[in-house]
């Protein structure tokens, strides 16, 4: 006959804070405690806190198109492209056309000068070159290539078309054909395929394929070198490359990247249940935003169309957090510390701008508070945070390791809409001896939650 082990004082306590974001590259099991299994509407701007992301403020009205550029002339002023039109914004939120008629498609888009004068070049892989002033537009000069994508140094244009790497005479956006002074490089590689992103980073030229990734240093043509990075590592989207403070981040084939020199480091795990999600006939949808701190990525998943989650990564935690779904986001751009966002109807919004005015979740990892072998009868749950009037919340359990059966625990959410320093209890006195529990928490509306407290007596274990 076993002996019986007394357990009943080991713990009467838990806590968690959620400030480990979400981990979906894991069993459920696996993740540390203050992971979560699932989220939706959160944000790390009151980190170690959990908190509702910021709103969004349309910016003018839709243009009458898809978003297939967002982009800015210096600091003075957005352009963007809807459908077969391009628009600029030079005061106030209206948007003006500018003439022309082009091809429905992504465009790319860098500033430099051109004849001596500040201007905005953009390239679509379909029309020639064009060159925005502030004012006027016209064709780029000087027999350029019909880019795809395209950036700078401080030198030199440079466009990205098949494979081959382009670049102007120096000082001269217009000189695409003189010897010894303009020319091109071919990007070979044994698998073959096009350039899929071009981005001047640190006085570097980096390009990517969707397999590789190389870099092209140097300032003369006599001495340009193209060095390969990775023959594994590539971007499927030219639109996730952001640089965000001293390091740059892309969505590759299989992963998320961050790269500030040497070789790229993957950061994708935490979120690898929704990268294997990815709707593949769509990835070059996919796209980035960066507010200057954080980096906000828009994937496609499933069956849809669009992009239909935005995530979000802040380097400075190294964490994840899932902060909206359904947005439809296409184009992004920083300018003058603003970010601005466009969508699939042709809508400019400034970004992280308002209230937050949606509905939030949050699933915890299985609890089996460090005894799993030992039954748990669970007493309270307590929920400190700002919960302000008008927000909700609904709390929910399972003992199920895999949350997939939740069931309501009824409480009076009065107690929990008067201040921020409220500590709301919510009985769990109708809740089954078990193993393991899951939490889930739903709500609308704006809040914050600084840690969430389980009380509960072990029970002896037979032997």
């Amino acid at each position: 006959m076993g002996a019986i082990v007394r357990s009943r004082n080991k713990r009467i306590r838990g806590e968690n804070n959620f400030s480990g974001g979400i981990n979906t590259g894991l069993d459920p099991f696996g993740i540390r405690e203050n992971q979560s299994t699932y989220e939706m509407g959160w944000d790390t701007d009151n980190h170690p806190f959990l908190a509702t992301p910021k709103g969004r403020t349309a910016h003018g009205s839709a243009g009458g198109g898809v978003t297939n550029l967002l982009t800015a002339f210096g600091n003075t002023h957005l352009v963007r492209a809807v459908g077969t039109s391009l628009q600029y914004n030079s005061s106030g939120t209206t948007w003006t056309n500018i003439s022309g008629t082009f091809a429905n498609t992504d465009w790319d888009a860098t500033n430099f000068e051109v004849n001596g004068a500040p201007a905005l070049v953009l390239v679509n892989g379909m029309d020639a070159p064009r060159v925005w002033n502030g004012s006027s537009l016209s064709t780029l000069g000087g027999n350029p290539p019909v880019g795809k994508y395209i950036t700078n140094d401080t030198v030199r244009l440079w466009m990205a078309k098949d494979d081959i790497l382009h670049f102007s005479a120096a000082l001269d956006a217009e000189d695409w054909t003189s010897a010894e002074n303009s020319g091109f490089i071919q990007y070979y590689t044994e698998r073959g395929g096009n350039i899929t992103g071009l981005k001047n980073f640190y006085g570097d030229k980096y390009v990517w394929k969707r397999d590789s990734m190389a870099v092209i240093q140097g300032t003369n043509y006599y001495n340009f070198q193209l060095k390969e990075i990775s023959n594994d590592v590539g971007c499927v989207s030219f639109k996730t490359i952001q640089e965000v403070g001293d390091a740059l981040f892309w969505l590759g084939e299989r992963d998320v990247y961050m790269f500030q020199g040497g070789f790229p480091t993957p950061i994708g795990d935490p979120i690898r249940g929704y990268l294997n999600r990815i709707n593949r006939a769509q990835i070059g949808k996919c796209c980035a935003i960066t507010d200057g701190i954080k980096y906000y990525l828009c994937l496609v998943l499933d069956s849809a169309t669009e992009p239909n989650i935005r995530l979000v990564y802040d380097p400075r935690y190294r964490i994840w957090r899932v902060c909206a779904s359904n947005e439809n986001y296409r184009y992004s751009v920083l300018f003058n510390n603003q970010a601005y966002v466009g969508d699939s109807s042709g809508q400019v919004y400034r970004f992280n701008d308002g209230s937050f005015t949606g509905s939030w979740e949050i699933i915890t990892r299985p609890f089996d508070e460090g005894i799993g072998e030992a039954e748990k009868e669970y007493k309270e749950l307590h929920l400190q945070g700002y919960f302000p009037s008008g927000t909700t919340v609904q709390v929910y359990y399972s003992t199920d390791d895999r949350g997939s059966n939740w069931t309501q625990i009824e409480f009076n959410p009065a107690t929990a809409t008067v201040a921020q320093n409220k500590n709301m209890i919510i009985p769990l006195d109708t809740i089954p001896l078990t193993h393991w529990i899951r939490f889930r928490l739903t709500g609308t509306g704006p809040v914050t939650i600084y840690n969430m407290q389980r009380y509960f007596r072990v029970c002896r274990v037979q032997h």
